[in-house]
């Protein structure tokens, strides 16, 4: 039994002594853990696709080797891009774009020549595959760029510079049968780009309750710096007196325009055609008084001869 358990304990032994395995290559040739050497001066890479360039201000004109790591495999585009590429091909030298393959690693080096951007820095190297469907950016100290700035995007608007309501019923008004508001309307543009037939929406009803949908006009093209004249006819319905409330909304992008706008309804008509009649009710009454007193007044003087003579008649 000695024997045995001593038998076991060497074998143990010779087991922990045995030298370990060595790690199986790369399909590189390097270990499988080795990371690539960026070289010096180079960023580190972020996660997913990633771009690495020299560190420091570099210049138009110069060759630098451009890391990439977590790529496709495929081609690749690398471009000099002012503005921050925030309006893609329009900020970047495409012209001057410099084109590499990515090996099935998902790693390269790419050696790229810096051109000048179309317009000023900020700028960034950007690197995408050929249908846009990858893309990375780092940013690019570049100096040496004499490019145009590009002016930051203002948002289309339009402002409100006078609204007028008039009640053109006309006669069908005086007597509170439907009618016809003309609602007069100036917009200026003060941008620097024209807006062009905007979205435009009208209602219309009593204060706090245009609900009734009005077909709105097209407001057709607004040139930057101008400003356009509108006159819209909104149909109302039958009304005493009161006030009628138009609703607009231009949805100009980014800055809708919104408006409200009242006019009174007084159909005077109606009372003034009852007083009329009230004034000739009443002056004729007196002159149906009049005739019957009148007519009495003619019958009792034909009665008084004969009742005078049946009085005398006695003493003849």
């Amino acid at each position: 039994m000695t024997g045995q358990v001593r038998a076991v304990a060497l074998l143990a032994l010779a087991v922990i002594l045995l030298p370990a395995p060595e790690a199986a290559p790369a399909p590189g040739g390097g270990p499988a853990s080795a990371a690539p050497d960026d070289g010096p001066g180079l960023t580190s890479p972020a996660d997913g696709p990633g771009v690495t360039l020299p560190v420091g201000a570099l210049r138009v004109g110069q060759r630098v080797l451009v890391g990439l790591d977590g790529w496709p495999a495929g081609t690749v585009q690398a471009e000099v891009c002012g503005n921050a590429a925030r309006r893609g091909a329009l900020d970047c030298a495409a012209g001057a774009a410099t084109h590499g393959q990515v090996p099935p690693s998902g790693r390269a080096t790419l050696p790229v020549r810096l051109a000048a951007p179309p317009v000023a820095c900020p700028c960034v190297l950007r690197v995408r595959t050929p249908t846009g469907t990858v893309a990375a950016a780092a940013d690019l100290t570049l100096a040496g760029v004499t490019a145009p700035t590009v002016a930051p995007d203002v948002p289309a608007e339009l402002t409100l510079v006078a609204l007028v309501a008039d009640d053109r019923s006309g006669p069908r008004g005086w007597f509170g049968l439907p009618g016809e508001l003309t609602v007069r309307i100036t917009l200026h543009n003060p941008g620097s780009e024209e807006v062009t037939d905007p979205p435009f929406q009208l209602t219309v009803g009593p204060p706090g309750q245009a609900r009734t949908i009005v077909a709105a006009p097209t407001l057709g093209t607004i040139p930057a710096g101008q400003t356009r004249d509108y006159q819209v006819r909104v149909s109302t319905g039958a009304a005493p007196f009161g006030r009628y409330e138009v609703e607009g909304r231009i949805a100009v992008p980014g800055r809708p325009l919104a408006f409200t706008v009242q006019a009174a309804r007084r159909p005077w008509g109606l009372p003034v055609a009852a007083a009329i009649l009230t004034a000739l009710l009443l002056l004729g009454r007196p002159a149906r008084r009049s005739a019957g007193r009148r007519s009495a007044t003619g019958t009792g003087q034909r009665s008084h001869p004969a009742r005078h003579g049946e009085q005398r008649s006695p003493e003849s």
